[in-house]
C-alpha cells in the first residue's frame, strides 16, 4: 500500500476509522479532521521481516494450584529484530504458560504483581471509562478466564483490579465440560494495551474422555502432538520493540479505534516454522488479537478436521479446507501430516481482508504468512477420528436440542460521533459502560438475543459466565433502517427491531459453530441471533448476583458483555449485565 493518500482518501480514512459512523451522522455532528495526510506516511510500518526463520516455541504446561508472576520480560519475536522488553505470566519471554486443570477439580491460581511502569505508558488515553493517568506509572491488572463458569467474584471482571506490589487470588471450580479457555487481563481501560504487552494464556481443560494423553477415548492426537498457536498481530519500532501504534494521524496518548499490526505472530514468534512428524496433530487456534479476524487455510488447500470450538467437541468431526475465527474465538483442528516428507514444508495462511473502513483508516493488508510446518520424516501420531465425537460409548453425551427461548432481546452495535480523537465513540445499545438501563435477565430463562449490526465493521460478542448457541444470520437494509429509526446522541437507549427490513432468508450457521460458544461473529449489516441460557444459583452452585468488593473498596456485582475487539471494549464497547433472581 503506498504511503501516500490523497486529500480526499485521508479525510475518508480518519472519518471511517473505527467503523466509520459518519455514513450515519449529520454533517453538524462531525469534528474536523486534518486535511492532509500526516508528514511520515498514514501509519508506522514495521522493519521488513523474512518469514519462516525462526523456530515457533511452545508454551510450557502447568498444573495444579499455584503462584504465578506478573512481570516485566524480555523477548526476541524475529532472528533480526532486537530484544525487547515485554510483560508475561509465571516467568515465561512473552505470553504465559498453557494453564491445565480437570472438570469438577477445583485451582487456586495467585497473581503476583510486580510491574513497573507500563509498558505503553505513552499510549494510555486517560479519558476511557476507568483509565487515568495513574496507569502510566502502576498500572492496574484483572485476570479474567474467558469462557469459564465462575463466581463474580472469580471472574476477573474489569473494575475488579490490582495494583502493583499486590496480588489477586482466583478459585476456579472448572464446573464444565471439557474444553480451550484462555486467560488474559481485563483491566477497565488499558485491556487493549495489556494483552499485546503479553498478558495472555491458554487455558486447557480436560476431563475423562479427552484426557490430553494417549489413552483418551476420543482418538485425538495428544502429548508432543497437541500444540497451541496463538494468533496474534504485532507491529514493532526498529530496535525490534512493540509500537502500539498504528496509524500517524492520531496523536499519541489518544484511543485510536484498533490496534491493526503489520506482522504476524504465532505463539509470540513473527511467522515461525515448525517441525512436523508423519502424522496428525491437534492444532488449538486461538485468535489473541486486537482487532483481526482469519480465514485460516493451508497453502496445499488440503483438508483437515474442526473437532472443537469455544465450548468443547462437536458432535462430529467436520472436514472442511477452511475456517474463520474472530478475536476471542478458539478452535480446534486435527490436521494430517503424514503426506509431508522430510524437508518438505506447508504453510498455515490466512486471506481474510479487514473491513474497508478500517482498510482506508489503518492501510491493514492482508496477513498471509502464519506458520510454516517443515516434515522431519519421523513417524507421527497414526490414529484415526471415530465417525462420533460425542454420544457414543465411552464419548461424552450429544449436544443437546437448542432451547426455546421465553423472551427476544433485540441488542445494537452502534459507533456515534465523539468530541475525541478520533471522532467516533463505540457502543452497545447506544449506551457506554455504567449508563443504564443496564441488560438484566432473570435466573433459568432462556433469551433469544438479536444483535443488530448496523456498523461498517464486524464485531464478536463475547458474554461473560454463559455460552450461546448460533441460530443464524440475516442481511438487512441498514440505510432504511436508519432513516426509519434516527439514532438519539450517545447515552440514550437505542435498540430498534430490524424485523421490517430484513432481506433474503436467514443463513444457516458455519457447521463448525454448532455447539456451545462463549464468542460470536456478528457480521457487518447483519442481524445476528443466538439463543442462551441464563442458569439459577441452585445449577451453578454459587449466586451469579452477589454482591462482591474489590481491592479498591468498590461495591461490584455481576458479570459484562462486549465486543472482543478489545479496542472498542476500552471505548463503550462493554456493559454490565446482572442475572437476577426470578
Amino acid at each position: 500500500m503506498s504511503s501516500h493518500l490523497s486529500r480526499r482518501g485521508f479525510l475518508a480514512a480518519g472519518l471511517s476509522l473505527a467503523a466509520g459512523a459518519v455514513v450515519q451522522t449529520p454533517d453538524h455532528a462531525r469534528t474536523p479532521l486534518p486535511t492532509a495526510p500526516p508528514e511520515g506516511g498514514l501509519t508506522f510500518p514495521s522493519p521488513e521481516l523474512t518469514s519462516y526463520v525462526d523456530e515457533m516455541p511452545v508454551p510450557p504446561v502447568l498444573t495444579g494450584d499455584r503462584t504465578l508472576a506478573v512481570a516485566a520480560s524480555s523477548h526476541r519475536f524475529h532472528r533480526d529484530l532486537g530484544t525487547a522488553p515485554t510483560w508475561s505470566y509465571g516467568g515465561q519471554e512473552y505470553l504465559g504458560p498453557t494453564l491445565e486443570a480437570h472438570t469438577g477439580q477445583p485451582i487456586a491460581l495467585t497473581f503476583d504483581h510486580s510491574l513497573g511502569a507500563h509498558l505503553f505508558a505513552a499510549d494510555v488515553d486517560p479519558s476511557l471509562d476507568g483509565a487515568s493517568e495513574e496507569d502510566r506509572t502502576k498500572p492496574r491488572l484483572s485476570v479474567h478466564l474467558h469462557g469459564a463458569v465462575t463466581r463474580p467474584e472469580m471472574d476477573g471482571h474489569p473494575e475488579d483490579t490490582f495494583l502493583p506490589g499486590s496480588s489477586m487470588a482466583y478459585r476456579h471450580e472448572n464446573g464444565q465440560q471439557a474444553t480451550n479457555l484462555w486467560y488474559h487481563d481485563h483491566a477497565m481501560g488499558i485491556t487493549r494495551l495489556n494483552v499485546v504487552a503479553g498478558l495472555a494464556g491458554m487455558y486447557f481443560l480436560r476431563d475423562e474422555y479427552d484426557t490430553g494423553t494417549a489413552d483418551n477415548t476420543l482418538g485425538l492426537p495428544s502429548g508432543e502432538f497437541e500444540v497451541p498457536l496463538i494468533l496474534a498481530d504485532r507491529r514493532f519500532h526498529d530496535d525490534g520493540s512493540l509500537n502500539f501504534r498504528t496509524v500517524r494521524y492520531v496523536p499519541q496518548g489518544h484511543w485510536e479505534g484498533g490496534m491493526i499490526g503489520d506482522r504476524m505472530t504465532v505463539n509470540g514468534m513473527v511467522s515461525p516454522y515448525f517441525r512436523v512428524a508423519r502424522g496428525r496433530y491437534r492444532c488449538r487456534v486461538l485468535n489473541a488479537s486486537n482487532v483481526r479476524g482469519y480465514h485460516l487455510s493451508f497453502t496445499n488447500r488440503m483438508s483437515f478436521w474442526v473437532v472443537a470450538n469455544d465450548g468443547g467437541l462437536l458432535d462430529t468431526a467436520v472436514r472442511t479446507t477452511a475456517v474463520r475465527v474472530t478475536p476471542g474465538e478458539r478452535i480446534d483442528l486435527v490436521v494430517d501430516f503424514s503426506g509431508l516428507d522430510a524437508g518438505e514444508t506447508v504453510e498455515l495462511t490466512n486471506d481474510q481482508e479487514e473491513a474497508v473502513s478500517v482498510r482506508a483508516a489503518t492501510g491493514a493488508e492482508v496477513l498471509r504468512d502464519l506458520v510454516r510446518f517443515v516434515g522431519t520424516g519421523a513417524s507421527g501420531d497414526t490414529g484415526s477420528l471415530p465417525a462420533r465425537l460425542r454420544g457414543g460409548a465411552r464419548q461424552p453425551a450429544a449436544l443437546p436440542a437448542v432451547q426455546a427461548p421465553t423472551r427476544t432481546r433485540v441488542v445494537s452495535l452502534t459507533q456515534s460521533p465523539a468530541q475525541t480523537w478520533p471522532p467516533v465513540s463505540m457502543g452497545l445499545n447506544n449506551l457506554c459502560y455504567g449508563q443504564d438501563p443496564m441488560v438484566t435477565p432473570k435466573q433459568g430463562t432462556t433469551e433469544l438475543w438479536e444483535v443488530v449490526n448496523s456498523s461498517l465493521e464486524d464485531h464478536p460478542i463475547h458474554l461473560h459466565l454463559v455460552n450461546m448457541r448460533i441460530l443464524n444470520r440475516q442481511t438487512f437494509d441498514v440505510a432504511s433502517y436508519l432513516r426509519a429509526y434516527p439514532r438519539p446522541e450517545q447515552g440514550t437507549f437505542w435498540a430498534p427491531s430490524a424485523d421490517r427490513f430484513l432481506v433474503g432468508q436467514p443463513q444457516a450457521p458455519a457447521v463448525w459453530e454448532a455447539g456451545p460458544k462463549d464468542t460470536i461473529r456478528c457480521p457487518q449489516n447483519m442481524v445476528t441471533r443466538f439463543v442462551v441460557r441464563f442458569p439459577t444459583a441452585d445449577e451453578l452452585g454459587f449466586d451469579p448476583d452477589a454482591v462482591f468488593r474489590a481491592p479498591s473498596g468498590m461495591d461490584l456485582q455481576g458479570y459484562v458483555w462486549h465486543c472482543h475487539i478489545i479496542d472498542h471494549e476500552d471505548q463503550c464497547m462493554m456493559a454490565r449485565y446482572r442475572l437476577v433472581s426470578a
